[in-house]
């Protein structure tokens, strides 16, 4: 996955406190990801075949919503770093991703600023400026992948890495629509500060236009304006929030992703 160099400063309209992430050390959060949810090799196509199959699965039930809505992507850890940093990490920061499917970028999220000052054994805690990281899908399969995903992570930092085990946020991964919130998700929603959706969860029935990146998302537009507390970071990957509820549009990051070929767009907005 490569990122598309983008002009940065749209996004920055809050002070960046938080330093951004050293490429090593976006590499080495990589690397404990993809080793939690197995993707070495052939691995990851199989792993991207059976998230889809849990949706498919879902999707029989006649409850569920429509089969043309619910589609699988995913975004990689390199460009959350690069959306979060474009963002600007903020000290106690709670990051929200909608649509988590197997759990990467929630695992991705509570490790990316955790560090220590030393790499031995004399290391310091220098804690986290994630306070809180969540995850929300409608997929009960891909609830029950992300959360074993999140042990395997925890095993391996407990066996390789304890001192980056020591300053991790906090990790919760739940089931839950986020158009129809019950109370423990909507007590999630009033603590995020940063939220990010990739759109193409939704490619069809809750989509207004036939761009990728132009296209309208007046449901989860509504939802995320009752929902969200105002100051929240919003970044929707290939969709748009109407600003008539309240989202003020901030800028654009262009990424390229496999799933979304030839790029997609990150579109950052602060609700009002």
């Amino acid at each position: 996955l490569y990122i598309v160099p983008a002009s940065v400063n749209a996004f920055s309209s809050a002070p960046v406190i938080v330093p951004e992430v050293h490429p090593a050390h976006v590499t080495k959060i990589t690397q404990l990801v993809q080793a939690a949810l197995g993707d070495e090799g052939d691995a990851n196509n199989n792993r991207y075949a059976f998230a889809r199959d849990a949706v498919t699965n879902f999707q029989e039930n006649d409850e569920s919503p429509p089969s043309n809505e619910l589609v699988y992507g995913e975004l990689s850890v390199e460009v959350l770093a690069t959306i979060l940093d474009a963002v600007g990490v903020q000290e106690n920061d709670v990051f929200l991703d909608i649509g988590s499917g197997d759990g990467a970028l929630v695992l991705g999220a509570s490790l990316l600023y955790a560090d220590t000052t030393n790499s031995g054994d004399d290391a310091i805690d220098s804690g986290n400026a994630m306070k809180m990281c969540y995850g929300v899908d409608i997929v009960p399969g891909l609830v029950e992948r992300s959360r074993s995903h999140h042990r395997i992570l925890q095993d391996i930092l407990q066996d390789n890495e304890s001192f980056l085990q020591q300053s991790q946020a906090n990790i919760e991964l739940l089931l839950g629509d986020i158009h129809q919130p019950d109370s423990q998700l909507q007590k999630i929603l009033d603590e995020t500060t940063i939220a990010v959706c990739f759109a193409t969860t939704w490619s069809a029935e809750n989509a207004v236009g036939t761009s990728l990146q132009g296209r309208k998302l007046p449901k989860l537009s509504k939802a995320l304006s009752h929902g969200l507390s105002s100051g929240c970071r919003v970044v929707i990957i290939d969709g748009k929030l109407d600003e008539e509820d309240n989202f003020e549009y901030v800028g654009d990051l262009k990424i390229l992703c496999p799933d979304t070929a030839p790029y997609s767009v990150a579109t950052l907005y602060h609700k009002q």
